[in-house]
């Protein structure tokens, strides 16, 4: 799951567009939107989707095909911080390494491109990383 670590990130500039997920997707899920349509895979957008149910605050939450859901365009938010738990994480990340999301993971890219996110802090429950965009 990615979550923007201050509140104030989406109340000074709200990064977030509405589109119909494509196939069932976890929260937290990359990808692009094309046609009002969000589809899984390399990308600088994420659902964000407000959780609800039984499946709520879980690595599980999953939005069903067809679904409405609230995704992230970090483009929006350049130099905010997100806290990014180990069940996206590839295996290793460190301090300095620069995130790219890809589907429901992210890559470590040390040759990422102008849009990624860069860990400042190895945390217990994953990382803490500022969008670089």
């Amino acid at each position: 799951m990615i979550r923007f670590e201050k509140l104030a990130s989406t109340e000074s500039v709200y990064p977030f567009v509405d589109a119909v997920v494509a196939a069932d997707y976890k929260n937290g899920t990359f990808g692009t939107i094309s046609g009002g349509t969000f589809t899984s895979g390399a990308g600088f957008m994420a659902i964000m989707q407000v959780e609800d149910g039984d499946d709520a605050k879980t690595a599980d939450y999953t939005i069903l095909a067809g679904k409405h859901a609230r995704i992230a365009d970090f483009s929006k938010v350049a130099g905010h911080v997100v806290n990014i738990t180990k069940d996206q994480l590839p295996e290793t990340y460190a301090v300095g390494n620069k995130l790219v999301g890809s589907g429901a993971t992210y890559t470590v890219n040390g040759e990422a491109g102008s849009k990624y996110f860069e860990v400042i802090e190895v945390m217990p429950y994953g990382v803490r990383a500022t969008v670089v965009a």
